[in-house]
């Protein structure tokens, strides 16, 4: 007995004109009138039958054979194939492509079987790419990266070690899930949940390490929460992609453009009244130069993929209406990195406050060293040329910051209905601002003032990036540091009050606990900790001592 796929039982009669004849009536084989048939219902919409290749966008039902094949163009070997159960439903599954070198930027894999345009691969990059890239597939070609408009990746797309999926369409290779279409929330709640499970997994080595880290947790959770919640309401952030177009015009819906390509030299920006999320912004834009200063606000442009990419300027004079858009004007304060055309960026506005100057000038006596002294009934605060704060009751004349402090003395022993406190002699140096400020061993009924201060880099070579009162400090070993105070503090029941945080990499932080060890009133030891309470060398740290 034949078996069913016995090619000699496959046959039907074809009728090719209204009457039954020996020339109408043509016998084919059933595989042929079944890939006929399925193209009259459109599954085979693209497909060609006959003896003459079609274009190679299409599908061949190559005649030349029989029984005829249905036949694809292979773009790698340069054929027409037949057409494979594989090949046919491949096209909906993901294929991988096997980094084997190059660089971020120029990435080389290995040839996939049966590499070919319109299928989907999945490639796991080993270097992080710095800016356009492309990806050579070995014995085939080199093809550019792109987004779907059409334009180069950014920054940072292709990340060591993170899937990416891409589209093959025959000339270029297309990123089907950007990084710059994510939502920072998204990229938030991922840095959130690695700093989570890397918390976790050091837990666990230790009951009591356990509790110490989710009380620090904890802590680190609310207070970020508060800083998150004051900084959403601190500031207006709206979304908008960059053009790199510099004309004064209507960039378009959800577009901003500057009137220079380096964003350094720029002077104006134009934005669309409708940002990236198709809301409209005229209100927010429109509140940006309400202050009465003549700087109204600080705008940054930050990238959403990078945020070291991002640029400040004051916002000064009037927001114009250009019809559909706005335009401001600029001055610039600084920045780093490119502005790439066409990705999401950040445009955060911090207002300043109304021009209150409050400074108010009047006459000078002309005798008591040129400010009169305070009688208790008549007096006023002025301000003179030389910014000193003097008390006066009018005349004519200014004196210099020597005389002020003088008649503020001899004013001190006038009895008075007020009470003025002063500075003593050696907390001021005779006509210099700076030294007017109280000096340590003069400080000790002013609880409310820090009696030292300092910002320092732990991380390393210990260096101090600013202080008060601190002429030095020693790296004791691994997060354990002394501070040494210039001038001695009255007593060592002082309050040290810090913080700090350890660049964990990849734009995260690790939250750093600063423990005061030792005081004495010469020095300070202090410990600084992670969350797990493990030793930390903290590049940032800031603290202040509060006593006598």
């Amino acid at each position: 007995m034949a078996t069913e796929f016995d090619n000699s039982l496959h046959w039907g009669l074809f009728l090719t004109g209204t009457t039954l004849t020996s020339e109408t009536g043509k016998y084919v084989r059933v595989s042929e009138l079944v890939l006929s048939a399925l193209r009259a219902a459109g599954v085979f919409s693209n497909m060609v039958d006959g003896i003459v290749a079609p274009a190679t966008d299409k599908l061949w039902l190559d005649k030349n054979v029989d029984p005829a094949v249905l036949k694809e163009w292979d773009a790698t070997g340069a054929s027409w194939v037949p057409m494979s159960y594989g090949r046919l439903f491949g096209r909906a599954a993901v294929d991988k492509l096997t980094v084997t070198g190059g660089t971020g930027n120029a990435v080389v894999v290995s040839q996939p079987v049966g590499f070919q345009a319109n299928r989907l691969y999945l490639m796991t990059p080993t270097q992080n790419n710095s800016a356009a890239a492309t990806i050579t597939v070995a014995g085939v070609g080199s093809y550019g990266v792109k987004y779907g408009n059409g334009a180069d990746i950014g920054a940072t797309e292709f990340s060591a070690g993170r899937q990416a999926v891409l589209f093959f369409t025959g000339v270029r290779f297309e990123v089907v899930f950007p990084l710059s279409g994510l939502s920072s929330a998204v990229l938030a709640a991922q840095a959130s949940a690695d700093a989570a499970a890397a918390s976790a997994s050091s837990s666990s080595t230790s009951a009591s390490n356990a509790a110490t880290s989710a009380t620090n947790a904890a802590n680190s959770a609310t207070a970020s929460a508060n800083s998150a919640t004051a900084a959403a309401n601190a500031v207006a952030a709206l979304p908008y992609n960059f053009s790199t177009t510099t004309t004064d015009a209507d960039p378009g819906a959800g577009i901003f453009r500057l009137n220079n390509v380096a964003p350094g030299s720029a002077t104006a920006a134009y934005i669309d009244n409708v940002d990236a999320d198709g809301v409209s912004a005229t209100g927010v834009l429109d509140n940006w130069d309400d202050s009465t200063s003549t700087v109204r606000g600080v705008l940054t442009i930050r990238s959403k993929a990078n945020a070291t990419i991002r640029h400040t300027y004051n916002v000064t004079g009037s927001v114009v209406d250009g019809t559909g858009y706005r335009k401001l004007t600029l001055a610039y304060i600084g920045g780093s990195g490119a502005l790439t055309n066409g990705a999401g960026h950040w445009l955060i506005f911090n207002r300043t406050g109304d021009n209150a100057s409050g400074d108010v000038t009047g006459p000078g006596s002309s005798t008591n060293n040129g400010f009169a002294r305070f009688n208790g009934t008549t007096g006023k605060v002025i301000k003179d040329s030389a910014a000193v704060i003097a008390i006066a009751d009018g005349g004519t004349g200014q004196g210099t910051a020597a005389n002020a402090f003088n008649a503020l003395k001899q004013a001190a022993s006038d009895t008075a209905t007020g009470v003025v406190e002063l500075a003593t002699g050696p907390e001021v140096a005779t006509g210099t601002d700076a030294a007017r400020v109280p000096s340590v061993l003069t400080m000790g009924s002013h609880q409310g003032v820090a009696k030292a201060w300092i910002n320092f880099n732990g991380d390393g070579t210990v260096a101090i990036r600013d202080s008060y009162n601190v002429t030095s400090i020693t790296d004791n070993g691994t997060g354990d540091y002394t501070l040494n105070f210039t001038i001695a503090l009255a007593n060592a029941n002082y309050a040290v009050v810090g913080c700090g945080r350890d660049d964990a990499g990849a734009g995260s932080y690790n939250v750093v606990c600063i423990t005061s060890i030792t005081q004495l009133t010469t020095s300070c030891q202090i410990r600084t900790r992670a969350v797990n309470n493990t030793a930390i060398d903290s590049d940032t740290v800031g603290l202040a001592i509060f006593g006598d």
